[in-house]
């Protein structure tokens, strides 16, 4: 009967002990993180909590990938790359960032504005050879250590997105390494 009674007993706190270690702030990603991101569709949101390790600049992005070389000129039609031959086609991204771990007063926010992303500032090689992806920066936004929530929202539809794997990637700017 004791036997049970323990069992039971774990059965009911487990999860809950769980729950509570999987949101400490030690367990929060940090900063290089991404995050799945449409931004094929509209309303389409990203809301997570992430972990600023010291103070310094970071660069909130999306990153598109591309998988073979036909694809990447597909992408890359998509992003752009500011020339006349790869325009691109602009993404409006509402992006609000909350200083979460702000002592006893109420959390505070950071920044919040709607800005429109437009071509590619950086392109990344992955593991298998041809594959890779495209970067748009968001915004770059000076940050001291602690815990922050992202939420980023698309505002309208760009469904030649559609089928482009994108991330909203938040990480720290190459010259400020």
């Amino acid at each position: 009967m004791k036997l049970k009674r323990l069992i039971l007993a774990f059965l009911i706190l487990f999860p809950w002990v769980t729950a509570c270690s999987a949101s400490s702030p030690t367990s929060l990603p940090t900063v290089p993180v991404k995050f799945p991101f449409d931004v094929s569709k509209r309303d389409n949101k990203v809301s997570q909590e992430f972990r600023i390790g010291k103070v310094r600049y970071c660069c909130f992005g999306i990153q598109f990938n591309f998988f073979g070389q036909e694809d990447l000129f597909r992408v890359l039609a998509l992003v752009g790359d500011g020339s006349r031959e790869y325009p691109g086609i602009d993404i409006p991204i509402h992006l609000k960032i909350i200083k979460l771990d702000t002592g006893h007063l109420p959390s505070k926010l950071i920044y919040e504005n709607t800005i429109t992303t437009k071509h590619c500032y950086a392109g990344c090689p992955q593991k298998k050879k041809g594959d890779g992806c495209y970067s748009r920066e968001i915004k770059n936004i000076y940050l001291e250590s602690g815990l922050y929530r992202v939420e980023a929202n698309t505002i309208e539809d760009r469904p030649e997105f559609s089928g482009t794997q994108s991330y909203l990637k938040i990480e720290y700017p190459y010259h400020n390494n």
